[in-house]
């Protein structure tokens, strides 16, 4: 069968030319020609006993819109011109709105509660290289293609989604419709695998991209067909948004730290595309054949992503926490080197981020366990604790793991003392530049003690060093019982400035009256200042009281010794009168406390024999 419309002749069968008519699409001046229908003649449409019936029934709706044509013959320069698409309703666009709204619901849950960890998107079938390359999940193809990270993500991609989903879907038909939809899903997926293998991927941005080639394809190849209204906004018209589109993709995104993943922008828009240039859209088409291999390569995807969908199921019941954060990031030794080359090119040129910084930390620390022998990586950490701590000085992370790198890569290895050096010259830079902040100077204090014990030679040296610490550390936080403990120590161990001693662990102690470490430190100032008896006091507090850290048993053995010290210093007659009876008094209240046969009884017992000793021996 052959219609004629405007001097322009297609073929065409029955059931089209019926479509064709419910449309509103043939005009009452064309002439259809068929074998067998019309005897081999030209027969005026309006005479066609089928037809007729057709526009009896339809007078009032799709016919009116023929009668009326007149009205866009200006619009249509040629004969091909009478594109009208079936306004009726985009159900399979709102079924994958749908869709990706109801799985974005409990993921965002998920990422709320904890926004760091990347388990959730792990479990929900987020695109990952090595879980589909290497594991052959090639399920998340598919599924990470129905994710977002957030709530705006979601919103651009259905935004469009509807706007072209509207059109499309009336002017391809709902099995054409999906079936851009899916393929351009997953051949952006399997574009991104060469690009991306680093970083996990969500998003349906690689199939609205595969639509809006459909609608490239359409304004290019029926441009002669489309009402001006769409001619204006489809084919060639919409390259000049898709470029703005990579440009941001690929430059200004990226300087936010808001990756996007190009590869699979640009593998969706090709397949749209080449599909649009392709296949012919449903309103034309008289193919059956056509109709029944995309019908059934859309029943194919279809069944393909619906068990795709159940496998983060099976998934997010079965893996573990430890196995999706296993599965996160996992980087090659091959590509790490030039992995964290791109990573620092874009961290460490840009505002500080402690996300960013944190990503970056990560691979160095991988680094450097993957490369044991290259010092390199050890230098590469010092600089970026460096630069990190000077950003965010109060951030304890950087401030622990420093100390860690630290203890992993010097400690008690032949060249530590030419490394504490780095490590000291780090902290003081920061310190000098940013002021004071309490784990700054733990890590500084502690690398002063450290470099103290390395070289004995030099402890005068390391003890002025450390003096003029602890008084900065004062005056910058008077209320810190730790400064004025360490410093009222330090005098202790030089045996020097005896009342300045007393006055300092009398602070730490009143910050903290029940810390063993300031009792203790008090206990040996009131000795070396002659305070005998106080000294008891405050030693007792330390031995009678239970323990439950090795730092308080570390105390405790100090507590004794100091109480060993005391009984076995020479005083003078009227001080032995006056610490006799505290003495005793304090043997007797230890007693009542401390069981038979305990370890803290023996010790007090062994006290009590060298007290009884020197009192003979006096």
């Amino acid at each position: 069968m052959k219609i004629q419309i405007r001097n322009q002749i297609f073929d065409i069968d029955e059931t089209t030319l019926y479509d064709w008519i419910k449309l509103g699409r043939v005009p009452p001046e064309a002439f259809v020609w068929s074998e067998t229908l019309t005897d081999g003649q030209w027969q005026p449409v309006s005479e066609f006993p089928p037809v007729q019936k057709l526009w009896d029934l339809e007078s009032d709706s799709e016919r009116t819109n023929t009668d009326q044509s007149e009205n866009s013959s200006n619009e249509l320069k040629t004969g091909q011109g009478f594109l009208k698409y079936p306004r009726r309703l985009p159900v399979v666009t709102l079924i994958l709105i749908v869709l990706n709204v109801a799985i974005f619901h409990p993921l965002e849950l998920r990422l709320i509660a904890s926004p760091q960890d990347l388990g959730p998107l792990i479990q929900f079938g987020a695109y990952s290289y090595h879980l589909i390359v290497e594991d052959g999940e090639y399920w998340r193809l598919l599924t990470s293609t129905f994710l977002h990270a957030h709530a705006l993500h979601l919103l651009l991609n259905m935004g469009i989604l509807f706007l072209l989903g509207s059109l499309l879907e009336g002017v391809y038909g709902r099995s054409r419709f999906l079936f851009f939809y899916l393929i351009s899903a997953i051949i952006s997926s399997v574009a991104s695998l060469p690009f991306v293998q680093n970083a996990l991927g969500v998003g349906a941005s690689g199939a609205v991209f595969g639509l809006i080639g459909v609608a490239v394809a359409l304004g290019i190849r029926y441009k002669d067909r489309l009402p001006r209204r769409l001619g204006r906004i489809l084919g060639l018209r919409l390259l000049p948004f898709i470029a703005i589109d990579i440009l941001l993709g690929f430059f200004i995104f990226p300087y936010f730290n808001y990756n996007v993943n190009n590869a699979a922008h640009l593998g969706g828009l090709f397949t749209g595309f080449v599909g649009g240039m392709v296949l012919t859209p449903e309103i034309f088409s008289y193919r059956r054949s056509e109709k029944r291999i995309v019908a059934g390569l859309t029943a194919v995807l279809v069944a393909l992503t619906i068990a795709s969908g159940v496998m983060p199921v099976l998934h997010a019941v079965t893996d573990s926490k430890d196995t999706a954060e296993r599965q996160v990031d996992r980087v090659s030794p091959a590509d790490l080197t030039d992995y964290i080359k791109s990573h620092e090119k874009i961290i460490l040129t840009r505002p500080y981020d402690p996300n960013a910084y944190a990503i970056l930390e990560n691979l160095y620390i991988e680094a450097l366990q993957t490369f044991p022998d290259d010092a390199s990586w050890t230098h590469k950490l010092k600089q970026f604790y460096e630069k990190a701590l000077q950003a965010d000085p109060d951030n304890p992370v950087w401030n622990n793991n420093l100390l860690w790198v630290y203890h992993a890569t010097a400690f008690e290895r032949p060249d530590e003392q030419t490394d504490l050096t780095d490590y000291i010259e780090l902290c003081e830079t920061v310190a000098n530049k940013r002021g004071y902040n309490q784990p700054l100077y733990h890590n500084l204090e502690y690398f002063y003690t450290r470099a103290k014990g390395l070289a004995p030679q030099e402890g005068k040296f390391w003890d002025r060093k450390l003096e003029v610490f602890y008084q900065v550390a004062i005056k910058k936080d008077p209320e810190n019982g730790t400064w004025n403990n360490n410093l009222a120590w330090l005098y202790v161990e030089q045996q020097s400035n005896p009342q300045k001693t007393v006055e300092l662990a009398l602070n730490a102690v009143k910050q903290a009256p029940t810390e063993k470490n300031f009792l203790d430190t008090l206990g040996w100032a009131y000795y070396r200042n002659g305070q005998y008896r106080k000294a008891l006091r405050a030693f007792e507090q330390v031995v009678a009281s239970a323990i439950e850290t090795e730092e308080e048993f570390k105390a405790q053995e100090s507590g004794w010794k100091g109480i060993t010290k005391l009984v076995q210093t020479e005083k003078s007659p009227q001080a032995s009168r006056n610490f006799t009876p505290v003495f005793l008094k304090f043997y007797e209240r230890l007693s009542r406390l401390f069981p038979e046969n305990s370890a803290n009884r023996t010790k007090l017992d062994a006290v009590f024999k060298l007290y009884q000793q020197g009192t003979y021996r006096r």
